[in-house]
C-alpha cells in the first residue's frame, strides 16, 4: 500500500486537467493528473492512436490562453535537452512567430513559477520523450495584449491579471464586446434566496476570443502547422542501375535520399534513444534471387537539410546512402526496388534486367 504522501489525490471531476494526465514525468501532486497516467479514456486512447502511427513526425495541442506558443521541457532546463533538438525548435520558433505573431517560450524557462512543482504530465512533454518529435502547445488569444498593446506576463497563470489590466479589458469588452461583462443585478434563487448575478463572461474574454475575431486568431497557426508537416523527412530512389555480371548474374543498385529538411528519425533524440526503427531497401519480382546478401538491407538513419548548417555547407552526404545487390535472373526480368521508412514514408522504382 502507497504511504499518504504519495497516493494520487482524491479524484475530484471538476479539478481534473487532461493535460496532466499523460506518461511523462507523471507526478501524483501535480493538480489535475488523474488517478494515474492514461486513467482518462481521451488520453489513453490518444496515446494508443499516436503511438500506433509511426510515420507521426511532430505535435501540436491547441489551447487556450495566453497569446504564446510553448515548447517542452516542462519539467526540465534546455541544458539538460539535446542541444540539436533545441536549435531546430529554435528553427521552427521563428517561423512560428513569423506567421502566428505569438512569441514562442520554453515552459521551463518562462512559464515555471515554481521550480520544485513543475508541469508535468503534459502532451507536449511526452510526444518529445516518448515519440521523440517536436511538439508545441499553443495558448490562443491574450485580451490583455489586445485591450492595451502589451503582452501579459508569462506568470498570468499564476498571478492573473494587474488591476490596470483588468480595468483595460473592462473598457475594451465595454467597446468591442458588451457582453463580455454583464453588469450586475438582483436575482431571487429559489434555494438561496435573494442573490446577485454578474460579472466576468470568463469563456469569451478572458479564454476565449470573441467568436467575431476567432478566424483571425487561429489563422496563422494552420499555416504553421503546415509548414512544420512540409519540413518532415522524404525518402525517394533518385539513383537506379543495373549491371550484367555474366551467366544470369546481374548487380542491381540504388540510391535512397532523404529530400526532407528534417533526418528520417525527426530529432536527435529520437537517434538517441532508437525510438524509430532503421530504413530498408529490398528488390523482389517474379523469377529474380538474390544471391550473396539478404534480399532487403537496413541503411540506417539519413540526416536532413537541417544538417546542412553544421557541415560548413560541405557535409559530405550523410543524407544519402547506395545499396546494391547481386541477383539471378533471365534477361528482360523486372526488379523492384522498394525503400521504406518509419518517418520518411516509402519510395519504389521497377528496372529491366537488360
Amino acid at each position: 500500500m502507497l504511504p499518504p504522501a504519495s497516493r494520487p489525490k482524491p479524484r475530484q471531476v471538476e479539478s481534473l486537467d487532461l493535460n496532466r494526465n499523460f506518461p511523462a514525468g507523471w507526478n501524483t501532486a501535480t493538480s489535475g493528473a488523474g488517478d494515474h497516467p492514461l486513467s482518462e479514456p481521451e488520453i489513453d486512447a490518444l496515446v494508443r492512436a499516436a503511438a500506433a502511427r509511426p510515420n507521426v513526425c511532430g505535435y501540436n495541442a491547441f489551447h487556450t490562453s495566453g497569446g504564446v506558443i510553448l515548447r517542452p521541457s516542462s519539467t526540465r532546463p534546455d541544458s539538460d535537452i539535446e542541444p540539436m533538438d533545441i536549435w531546430v525548435w529554435n528553427q521552427f520558433g521563428e517561423a512560428a512567430s513569423s506567421l502566428t505573431g505569438y512569441p514562442v517560450h520554453g515552459i521551463w524557462a518562462d512559464f515555471t513559477w515554481d521550480y520544485r512543482d513543475t508541469m508535468s504530465g503534459a502532451a507536449d512533454d511526452w510526444a518529445y520523450d516518448h515519440l521523440g518529435v517536436y511538439s508545441w502547445t499553443t495558448e490562443f488569444w491574450d485580451i490583455v495584449q489586445k485591450a492595451t498593446g502589451s503582452k501579459q506576463s508569462t506568470h498570468f497563470w499564476y498571478t492573473g491579471p494587474t488591476a490596470d489590466e483588468a480595468l483595460a479589458v473592462l473598457r475594451w469588452c465595454d467597446e468591442h464586446h458588451p457582453d463580455g461583462h454583464i453588469d450586475w443585478y438582483q436575482f431571487d434563487h429559489p434555494q438561496l434566496g435573494p442573490i446577485e448575478l454578474g460579472g466576468w463572461n470568463w469563456i469569451s474574454t478572458w479564454i476565449n476570443p470573441p467568436v467575431a475575431l476567432l478566424r483571425d486568431e487561429v489563422a496563422g497557426h494552420a499555416a504553421f502547422a503546415i509548414h512544420q508537416a512540409l519540413c518532415s523527412p522524404r525518402l525517394e530512389l533518385l539513383h537506379t542501375a543495373v549491371t550484367r555480371l555474366g551467366d544470369g548474374t546481374w548487380r542491381v543498385e540504388a540510391g535512397v535520399a532523404n529530400t526532407g529538411w528534417l533526418p528520417s528519425d525527426v530529432s536527435a533524440l529520437a537517434r538517441k534513444r532508437s525510438l524509430t526503427r532503421p530504413p530498408y531497401a529490398e528488390v523482389s519480382g517474379a523469377g529474380v534471387a538474390v544471391i550473396g546478401g539478404p534480399a532487403r538491407q537496413q541503411f540506417g538513419h539519413l540526416d536532413g537539410r537541417a544538417a546542412l548548417r553544421f557541415g560548413s555547407n560541405n557535409d559530405g552526404t550523410p543524407d544519402r546512402a547506395l545499396l546494391s545487390w547481386i541477383v539471378n535472373a533471365e534477361e528482360g526480368a523486372d526488379v523492384t526496388i522498394s525503400a521504406v521508412s518509419e518517418r520518411a514514408g516509402r519510395a519504389s522504382a521497377t528496372v529491366r534486367l537488360a
